[in-house]
């Protein structure tokens, strides 16, 4: 089970009859904090959901060849009571990744739809440093700028496009299929937000999956941290007795040494060679034009203002 074994009405039950599949998806968007709602999710102890953060099932370029089997195998420890429950992001990101929302609806007819936004230029700029450091070039320092790396991979501007995504989804799933959640609220109210998504999916909404803790998922951020350190200490690592030393010390005294490395001429290179360039404004400009349409039907699908979107 997903749940942690201290929480109060987790205590393990049968297992679910039958082949258990997903009651709902968290469809994206991608760097909007859905890696932070899956983990307040899976502290409920009526909700379980797949050890596999991204199973991307549904993509027809990542696990849809492994079969359904292999999908149902994602929740066999679910027990009865709980919904079943995964997080994909690819699910929203048409053109590039096609036929998502039909494939859902015909092995998934009654599902519930998460859909996470965030400011759609900032989120574009996120995925491109995602997409450049772990999926594009990965292990090198930023070969490309956001304006030249989006010029060949448009994925990043695509899945921003919030409206485009959703209306592929409308011609399949009704509205009230859907909850549609802003990235700003999650950071500024996770409780009341929590809370939101608890109520749409019918469980107990008074289980309070902050007492653990608040989550902090920016996984994309400490591992391009993670990686500026580990290629400006390789070259000292490479020398065996230096390396030999390093791994006697205490954490506290490597990270001394580290801090004074990074701030050398080499480190402060190294940490501009892997380090993305910021977004031209003119660039901004352009997209914030880009998706003003979108952003306003948005704000009439779901009736909240998203002004300090278009400026």
């Amino acid at each position: 089970m997903k749940n942690e074994p201290g929480d109060a009405c987790a205590a393990p039950g049968p297992k679910k009859t039958g082949a258990a599949l997903p009651d709902f998806l968290i469809i994206g968007a991608a760097k909007s904090g859905t890696s932070t709602l899956y983990d307040y999710l899976a502290r409920h102890p009526q909700i379980f959901m797949s050890p596999i953060k991204e199973p991307c099932f549904f993509d027809p370029h990542k696990t849809w060849d492994n079969g359904l089997q292999w999908y149902e195998s994602l929740f066999a420890d679910a027990v009865e009571g709980q919904l079943c429950g995964e997080a994909s992001t690819n699910y929203t990101r048409w053109p590039q990744v096609d036929g998502v929302p039909g494939r859902i609806a015909r092995i998934l007819p009654n599902a519930k739809l998460i859909y996470l936004m965030r400011h759609p230029v900032d989120r574009a700029y996120s995925h491109y440093v995602h997409r450049h450091t772990k999926e594009v070039y990965p292990r090198q320092p930023f070969i490309k700028t956001f304006e030249e790396f989006v010029e060949d991979d448009p994925l990043c501007l695509d899945s921003s496009d919030y409206m485009l995504q959703i209306t592929k989804y409308l011609e399949v799933f009704p509205r009230e299929a859907f909850l549609f959640l802003f990235t700003e609220d999650l950071q500024a109210q996770p409780g009341s937000v929590i809370m939101q998504v608890c109520r749409f999916l019918g469980v107990d909404d008074t289980v309070d999956l902050l007492a653990s803790g608040k989550v902090t998922a920016n996984v994309g951020e400490s591992f391009r941290k993670g990686r500026i350190r580990q290629y400006t200490s390789a070259p000292l690592r490479r020398i065996k007795i230096i390396s030999r030393i390093a791994d006697s010390l205490p954490k506290f005294v490597r990270d001394i040494g580290y801090a004074v490395l990074k701030f050398s001429p080499y480190g402060r290179r190294m940490r501009k060679d892997y380090s993305p360039a910021p977004m031209l404004a003119e660039t901004r400009k352009r997209l914030l034009k880009r998706y003003r349409g979108s952003i306003l039907e948005l704000e009439n699908l779901t009736g909240v203002s998203l002004s300090h979107w278009l400026g």
